[in-house]
């Protein structure tokens, strides 16, 4: 009698093991094939869950036994056999141990060398558990496949993938085989994931669409959308048309990692967007990543985009509301999308990239191959921590080289990557518009002023600044670096200027609908010459399509002061060169801002000596880089506990020099420790759902219904523009002070009183305050 795999709740329907092994074989052959891995999928898919094919956990998944869950580990076996296959010959063992890591590895990360002399795989390969009982049914799952067949043929695309990248030493060639296990891990769990959920909701998971006549459509509703903006015949907009016509010439080039410098307010959203379409069209590449640091810009160029793609065609992944799902029995539509990223085209953070490389979570892991044979745009890439600079371009020399996607760097402020020691490895084509100077002299529309003090600004003389520049101008941007600095310069300026102007507060506390709302007023309020202050912290500084006729920047990163600048006289609109202003504060407290108070340092460095020079030029910009990155040189490959986050996704030298018996050393990696260190932001993040108006009053009470998993989707993907991240210090504020309730789906909603109109999320709680503002 065939062993069970899964038993579906609903009419207690089962899939059988050899069913359910065999099709995760199909889709994780399928997700491979474009990386000339199938066979490995197909090898990894039939054996992942070999460890079924005995009566104890068949007893146990039939509830004939008291067996808990978890219990029974299913998961060693396939990964024993398969490595068995490799023999005596040391060649095709490491090919098959590091195919059998996977296996071992499908309900989550481990170390494969430890600090504590644990040589994690081989301890679970000794073991026996109903080894030979599975042996005996391996017929099940094999079926009629010739194993050794396909196995040779699985070793040989395992290591015609690995000699892909030529790798400058053994450190980042072990990186990179580090990136392929994960690669592949990637595909076993999606399809694992996708065949369980499929079963158990009785409803097939839809297929991916057809990309060819989607992206002819994009391209013509582009064209159609580019037709628009021909009328215009100022400078400015002759050169926007040219970069862009620039853009779409160098799609016929294939390319890999390539850069995209573009001044602020070139029009770079619509040119890259322009680009990748071509390129997916002309290449037949399955799928467009638009990536950027800040929810601000997503807001914006995600209405953008979904113009030209349309709102069935695009997933918008801001967050992850539903903790990972250990039940395999539990997967919604909406995780399936989310953690799979299956749309043609996706708009994600620069956060939910970066984990979809390094984190442990399972649900980030299961993303990575949609990062293969796609367009990859990164905006405003200067935002990568400066400690994840390494993983970043290794990362990203694997997606080009092996996994065969295009990765587009935008900005004004492009950090040489190409140029450290573990650098980008570029194509010879690496400047999409080519020689970009005249683009600069074109929009040339503000200058720099700095305005430091020996000993800083207080709050008072900074206000006094800022009132008098605001006098001069008639309206102004400031943006600090904190969020205590905003806090403390919007109460002194709507106090000095609450009569005169309409002074206005943005904040990352505040959910995306509320910003959103905000930055739309601000541009109504502009461009209708009223008399506008905002304050507010980096959020609005990059990307966002806004122009103040004056801009002060607190010190920071001279990329931060040409983001800035970025927002001021924007379109060329004042008819002359407008003030962008850097003032520095007394006393600043960065707390684990690291990072901000080096870049000040730098900055007032080169503003001291180069004071006859453009610092908005792209030579200063990268003077700026150079000595950045040369001063933090030690931090670039990400330290931590005693090592290096390179070091353990590689050579795992901390961990080797204990192990001498361990078969291969460019295959020690230790995944889990390194995705449980691995963090973007320094401090863990929770999101809350926020009682922003009616129409997300509607949505949470929603929420606290049982629905479908469909309906759930639906309501999850809308509960993200009305969600905010705080830290865990602040969570634990709101709790002692009764603002946080837990719904039936898991999510935190917070009380309305916490929620204010002018400060978004608050920890004193107040009145709810309207909010059409």
């Amino acid at each position: 009698m065939p062993f069970t795999a899964h038993i579906r709740e609903s009419d207690k329907a089962v899939q059988t093991v050899g069913e359910h092994c065999s099709a995760v074989a199909e889709l994780a052959e399928k997700y491979l094939d474009k990386n000339d891995l199938g066979a490995v999928g197909r090898l990894t898919g039939l054996l992942h869950d070999a460890g079924k094919l005995n009566k104890e956990f068949d007893d146990y998944i039939n509830g004939r036994s008291g067996a808990s869950r978890g219990s029974i580990d299913h998961s060693f076996a396939g990964a024993k056999y398969l490595a068995s296959l490799g023999g005596g010959d040391n060649r095709k063992r490491v090919a098959a141990v590091s195919m059998a890591h996977t296996i071992v590895s499908h309900h989550g990360l481990h170390d494969w060398l430890d600090g504590d002399c644990n040589d994690y795989f081989k301890a679970r390969i000794s073991k026996e558990d109903n080894y030979e009982e599975v042996l005996e049914n391996m017929g099940e799952i094999v079926g009629d496949t010739d194993i050794s067949a396909l196995f040779e043929k699985a070793v040989r695309q395992w290591y015609a993938a690995t000699n892909i990248i030529k790798p400058k030493n053994s450190t980042e060639f072990s990186f990179y085989i580090g990136m392929l296990e994960r690669l592949i891990q990637s595909a076993l769990i999606d399809a694992d994931h996708t065949d369980t959920a499929a079963f158990c909701s009785g409803e097939a998971v839809s297929d991916e669409k057809d990309t060819a006549s989607l992206w002819a459509d994009m391209d013509s509703r582009m064209d159609e959308k580019l037709k628009a903006f021909e009328k215009k015949t100022d400078p400015i907009s002759r050169q926007r048309r040219s970069i862009s016509d620039r853009c779409a010439a160098f799609a016929e080039n294939r390319v890999g990692a390539c850069r995209l410098i573009v001044p602020t307010g070139g029009g770079k959203t619509l040119s890259s967007m322009r680009f990748a379409i071509k390129q997916c069209r002309k290449f037949g590449l399955e799928r467009i990543f638009y990536i950027a640091p800040f929810m601000s810009i997503l807001e914006q160029n995600s209405d953008v985009i979904k113009e030209i793609a349309g709102d069935d065609n695009i997933l918008e992944h801001y967050s992850d509301f539903a903790a990972d799902i250990e039940d395999e029995n539990e997967y919604s539509e909406y995780q399936l999308r989310t953690q799979h990223w299956d749309e043609p085209v996706i708009t994600t953070t620069m956060v939910q990239f970066l984990n979809t490389l390094f984190s442990e979570k399972s649900s980030s892991v299961k993303r990575m191959h949609r990062l293969s044979n796609a367009v990859i745009i990164i905006d405003e890439v200067q935002s990568v921590p400066l400690r994840c600079t390494n993983l970043f371009s290794l990362a990203v020399n694997f997606l080009t080289k092996v996994c065969g996607s295009t990765v587009v760097l935008c900005s004004a402020t492009q950090p040489p990557f190409d140029k450290n020691e573990r650098g980008l490895l570029p194509d010879d084509k690496f400047d999409m518009t080519g020689d970009y100077s005249e683009d600069f002299k074109v929009f040339r529309r503000t200058e720099l002023k700095p305005a430091l003090e020996k000993y800083g600004h207080d709050f008072d003389s900074a206000a006094d600044f800022c009132e008098e520049r605001f006098e001069e101008n008639g309206d102004m941007l400031l943006v600090v670096n904190t969020k205590k600095q905003a806090l403390e310069m919007y109460g002194r300026l709507k106090e000095r200027l609450g009569e005169r102007a309409y002074v206005i507060h943005l904040s990352t506390n505040m959910c995306p609908a509320h910003r959103k709302k905000r930055i739309g007023t601000l541009r109504r309020f502009l461009r209708r010459g009223l008399p506008v202050v905002c304050v507010t912290t980096q959020l609005i500084e990059a990307g966002v399509d806004i122009s103040f006729s004056c801009v002060i920047r607190a010190l920071a990163g001279l990329d931060n002061a040409a983001q800035a600048a970025g927002r001021c006289n924007r379109g060329g609109e004042k008819g002359r060169l407008c003030p962008v202003y850097i003032i520095n504060f007394k006393d600043e407290k960065l707390g684990s801002l690291n990072e901000i108070k080096s870049a000040e340092e730098i900055s007032d460095n080169i503003i001291t000596y180069n004071k006859d020079a453009d610092l908005l030029s792209v030579e200063v910009q990268r003077n700026y880089f150079r000595q950045l990155f040369a001063k933090h040189s030690q931090e670039l490959d990400y330290p931590a506990n005693g090592t290096t986050l390179l070091d353990l996704l590689s050579l795992n030298k901390v961990n080797w020099e204990a192990h001498s018996s361990a078969d291969n050393r460019f295959i020690s990696q230790a995944f889990k420790t390194a995705g449980e260190l691995f963090a973007v932001i320094d401090s863990h993040t929770e999101d809350l759902l926020i009682p922003y108006n009616a129409k997300a009053q509607k949505l949470i009470d929603q929420l606290d219904r049982e629905h479908t998993p469909k309906e759930t989707a639906a309501y999850l993907r809308q509960a993200q523009r009305y969600s905010v991240s705080v830290y865990v210090g602040t969570k634990l504020s709101l709790i002692e002070a009764g603002a946080l309730r837990t719904n039936i789906n898991g999510l935190l909603v917070l009380n309305e009183r916490f929620y204010s109109s002018e400060f978004g999320v608050t920890v004193e709680g107040a009145e709810m305050e309207c909010l059409i503002f």
